[in-house]
């Protein structure tokens, strides 16, 4: 799928889930980010179910997703991710500050919607925590 099929997709399932304010945009070759109102973003969380699927910081009173296609192939690939962390354990320099990590992606075994529980992983040796991470953007 390219990203413009999956740009297409994306406003067809939130349009059919009553949104009449959704964006998508092509923000590269394999990202897509989609916005919602943020005070609907529940709603949109499951008319995206279909999609790989990454929630972002909201913005601007927007909930913002990043959708991407299916690799073409099951090359190994990595993304560097922009991202808060909170909770017990974080280092104090490291409170209220972006932090960035690199996060390698290997088709069949996760995709990028599993970068948050990677990286609190990395950050605080637990995948649980996964809600302590705020992804802000990504490439």
């Amino acid at each position: 799928m390219t990203t413009a099929d999956l740009r297409e997709t994306a406003l067809a399932s939130l349009t059919t889930a009553g949104f009449t304010d959704a964006t998508a945009t092509r923000r590269s070759d394999t990202i897509v980010i989609a916005t919602v109102p943020a005070a609907r973003s529940a709603w949109a969380d499951f008319a995206l179910a279909a999609h790989t699927t990454l929630r972002l910081a909201d913005h601007a009173g927007r909930a913002r997703y990043a959708l991407f296609p299916t690799p073409e192939d099951a090359k190994p690939y990595s993304r560097t991710v922009y991202f808060r962390a909170t909770g017990p354990g974080l280092a104090p320099q490291d409170t209220g500050q972006v932090l960035c990590h690199t996060v390698r992606i290997v088709p069949g075994f996760n995709t990028e919607a599993d970068i948050p529980k990677a990286l609190a992983t990395a950050l605080f040796d637990d995948s649980r925590r996964a809600g302590d991470i705020t992804v802000t953007r990504l490439t």
